[in-house]
C-alpha cells in the first residue's frame, strides 16, 4: 500500500495515478509515473518503457500488474499502456483528458521512491515546445505546457490534474536553466495516439523501440 504525502492545498484524487517500474534497458529499474485514463489505457511518458522488456503498474492499493505498451509517439513522448486479466473494480476510475488554461493552478502527482506525493503547480504558458524525440535524433514540435513546478527523475510522466480532476498535462522534463520550470505536453496531444490504441492499428512512431538514455 503506497503512502502519501500532500505537500499543501487540497487532497486531490490520486487514486489513478500510478506508479510505473520497467525494466530491461539497463541494470538498474527505471520508474515513470502513469495515469488511467479512458478505455482503461495508462498514460505515461515514452522514454521510460521504449525497450523495455517488462512493465509492471503498482496501483495506489497496492496492486501489481504487468503491462503492454498500446500505442507510442517517439516524437511527442507519449504512450498508451494496457493491462489485460485484470476487473474494473480493480482499477481506479478514470481521469478526463482536457485542455489546460494559462494562469489556472493545478496540482502536480508522482512518486518518491513508494510514496505518492501531491504538489501544488501553475500553468505559466501554452506554447510550442521545439526538441528533439526521445532518441535525441530528430528535431521535433510538442504542443506543450510552462509549468512553474519542480520535479526530480522519476517524476516523467506524472500528471497535472486540475481542481475538477481532470489531466490538462502531462510533465516530460524540468529546466536546466529556470529555477522551479518544467515542461509537460499538452492532454489534447493524447487524442491521436488514443484513436490508434482503441482501434488496435500500428502504434505511431514506433519503428525504433530500443532503449532510451
Amino acid at each position: 500500500m503506497f503512502t502519501f504525502a500532500q505537500s499543501s492545498g487540497d487532497r486531490v484524487k490520486a487514486d489513478a495515478v500510478v506508479l510505473i517500474t520497467s525494466t530491461g534497458c539497463r541494470s538498474a529499474e527505471t520508474r515513470t509515473v502513469g495515469t488511467i485514463i479512458e478505455g482503461g489505457f495508462i498514460l505515461t511518458v515514452a522514454h521510460g518503457v521504449a525497450g523495455q522488456t517488462t512493465n509492471q503498474v503498482t496501483t495506489a492499493n497496492g496492486i501489481v500488474f504487468e503491462a503492454s505498451i498500446a500505442a507510442i509517439d517517439i516524437d511527442l513522448d507519449l504512450a498508451l499502456l494496457t493491462v489485460d486479466g485484470i476487473r474494473d473494480s480493480q482499477l481506479s476510475a478514470p481521469l478526463r483528458l482536457v485542455a489546460a488554461k494559462p494562469g489556472e493552478r493545478v496540482s502536480f502527482v508522482a512518486f518518491n521512491d513508494q510514496q505518492q506525493f501531491v504538489r501544488d503547480a501553475k500553468i505559466k504558458r501554452r506554447l510550442k515546445i521545439n526538441t528533439q524525440d526521445i532518441y535525441l535524433k530528430n528535431k521535433t514540435t510538442r504542443p506543450g505546457l510552462e509549468v512553474e513546478l519542480s520535479v526530480s527523475v522519476g517524476n516523467s510522466g506524472g500528471p497535472l490534474i486540475n481542481k475538477s480532476g481532470e489531466v490538462v498535462g502531462i510533465v516530460w522534463s524540468t529546466s536546466r536553466v529556470v529555477k522551479n520550470r518544467s515542461w509537460a505536453t499538452r492532454s489534447e496531444a493524447v487524442n491521436a495516439l488514443l484513436a490508434k490504441a482503441s482501434t488496435n492499428a500500428s502504434p505511431i512512431n514506433s519503428k525504433a523501440l530500443a532503449c532510451t538514455g
